[in-house]
């Protein structure tokens, strides 16, 4: 290879990893994320790093919920945005490291997904003593007892003693 291939090898290099570079900047600058809540009452924007950037509330998120399921709701989509983020990162990464052990640094910290929604728990129904709607189930019988064996009593004070005189 004479030293001019090399150095047109090189340069192509270069400009490919200039490329890849803004690609990267470009797609990081956009990993940011937003999120809403399911009726749209509830907005959280997120940084590229994490870092929450916008909160918005309508007066609906407010109406009929204490301030400790306001902010529940808030924080779960807060990670959810902050899991939204940290993937967009790590595509944005994907041309410049894919498949390298800086690759799989940055998809290390993606956090899990929020698992889905429990559904709503049965309601509680109150039942008063005195109430006699649904047939009573006895309390369960204690298991059995083994029975012990046959006490000989005559063997406490037979003639095997060993401290009888002679």
């Amino acid at each position: 290879m004479t030293p001019e291939e090399w150095l047109a090898g090189f340069e192509t290099k270069i400009a490919d990893v200039q490329a890849k570079a803004e690609q990267f900047r470009v797609g990081l600058e956009a990993a940011g994320t937003t999120v809403a809540s399911p009726d749209g009452g509830i907005r959280v924007g997120v940084a590229p790093n994490g870092s929450l950037t916008d909160l918005q509330l309508a007066d609906s998120a407010l109406a009929g919920k204490s301030g400790a399921k306001l902010a529940e709701e808030i924080l779960k989509l807060a990670r959810k945005a902050q899991r939204g983020a940290a993937v967009n990162v790590a595509a944005a990464f994907e041309p410049l490291g894919g498949g390298s052990e800086a690759m799989h640094m940055v998809t290390g910290y993606v956090p899990p997904e929020e698992p889905e929604e429990p559904p709503a728990p049965e309601p509680v129904r109150e039942r008063r003593l005195w109430q006699h709607d649904e047939p009573e189930t006895p309390p369960p019988s204690p298991p059995a007892r083994r029975p012990r064996p046959p006490r000989d009593d005559d063997d406490d004070f037979g003639d095997n003693t060993f401290m009888r005189r002679d």
